[in-house]
């Protein structure tokens, strides 16, 4: 890693050099010839500097050993896993309800983690207003033949047709 550090010392400070020169530079006939001057020098110095360093500079891919893997807390991992895949599966179901014209209020999921470290549903409840009353099975339907479970309706507000 020196190495590279060191070419790059070395570029920086002579593009500062470079920099400082530029501006010195007359604007008459000599700017051509200092231009053509100074990218020769700007060129000359980055072929040392990286010919100097060749032999420090590293371009192998690191060992697996060498990787660092954070540590979790396994319960937070499957708090975060399970309320992931909550989010995930409702916006999912909302889009599957939407996709046959009926509108969620909210969707509701309890997941239960087993012993194997899987994910299920263990209960779906599903707020909706009574104007989908009649489209129950309807919905009991879509929402098990994708998670297979049944869910709990909740009915809110008053039926449009009822007035």
């Amino acid at each position: 890693m020196s190495g590279l550090q060191s070419v790059c010392l070395t570029l920086c400070y002579t593009c500062i050099t470079v920099g400082i020169l530029s501006v010195l530079i007359p604007q008459k006939r000599t700017r051509r010839v200092m231009g053509f001057v100074i990218g020769l020098f700007f060129i000359s110095t980055l072929v040392t500097a990286v010919s100097a360093q060749m032999e420090n500079i590293i371009f192998a891919e690191p060992e697996t050993e060498e990787i660092s893997v954070p540590c979790y807390d396994e319960n937070d991992y499957e708090d975060t896993a399970a309320q992931l895949t909550a989010d995930n599966l409702t916006e999912a179901l909302n889009e599957l309800l939407l996709n046959e014209g009926i509108q969620a209020d909210d969707i509701r999921l309890t997941l239960k983690i087993s012993e194997e470290r899987r994910i299920t549903v263990s209960r779906v409840i599903i707020y909706i207003s009574k104007d989908y009353q009649s489209r129950e099975t309807d919905i009991e339907n879509i929402i098990y033949r994708n998670i297979a479970k049944e869910p709990e309706l909740c009915y809110r507000g008053k039926s449009s047709a009822n007035g």
